[in-house]
């Protein structure tokens, strides 16, 4: 079956938990697969993960680089792959360093951006410095206007875009002044998320209780 062309044929085979890893592998630079981490890699032995980690095909690396438990050693010489696939795989992967996370973003800009900006642990400062790449990159706007660690000038950028705006409006780190401001914002969602943040100054927040 996983040389068949049929339509999903492969794909479906790749999704398969009981598949063969050889099989896995043959796959991976012609299927389309897609970015979602495979059952059959998630279960991957300690042996398994370093044979698909140390793998010449950078579309194996990509797929092993999606576990979120991988050990250190592997996930930071993932972080260094020269691959951008990969490093858009592993970009999110908890315990990278701000070093290692500025890096990817310095080595393929755009391609990765919004990928970094999904870290758990990227610092306030990085998440300014995504926000401010050149070209902007609109996804990343979205992202960092609901990381935990976005800061005001990181969520005062992403308020510029039309699709991160509600979700910059509810943040808890936005500065009351302009919470308030967007009470009369043209866009209702954003109206509601300013209205619904924990932020808001209580004088304000009176007044939108219904009496």
């Amino acid at each position: 079956m996983a040389t068949d062309p049929g339509h999903d044929v492969q794909r479906s085979v790749a999704h398969n938990p009981r598949v063969p890893l050889e099989v896995i592998i043959r796959l991976a630079g012609t299927a389309k697969i897609g970015r979602a981490l495979l059952p059959r890699v998630a279960a991957a032995s300690p042996a398994e993960v370093r044979e698909l980690a140390g793998s010449p095909d950078p579309a194996v690396r990509m797929l092993v680089a999606g576990r979120r438990d991988l050990p250190p050693e592997i996930r930071d010489a993932l972080a260094a792959d020269p691959d951008a696939k990969v490093l858009k795989s592993i970009a999110p992967h908890p315990g990278l360093s701000d070093r290692q996370l500025r890096a990817m973003v310095d080595q393929h800009g755009v391609r990765v951006v919004t990928k970094v900006a999904t870290n758990p642990d990227v610092s306030p400062a990085l998440l300014e410095h995504l926000t401010r790449h050149r070209p902007p990159v609109r996804k990343a706007f979205r992202e960092v206007a609901r990381h935990h660690n976005a800061t005001a000038p990181a969520l005062l950028a992403c308020l510029t875009d039309r699709q991160a705006r509600p979700i910059a409006a509810d943040h808890p780190a936005l500065p009351p002044e302009v919470i308030a401001d967007l009470l009369s914002d043209e866009d209702w969602q954003v109206v509601e998320a300013a209205a619904a943040n924990p932020s808001l100054p209580t004088s304000l927040m009176s007044k939108l209780m219904p009496w």
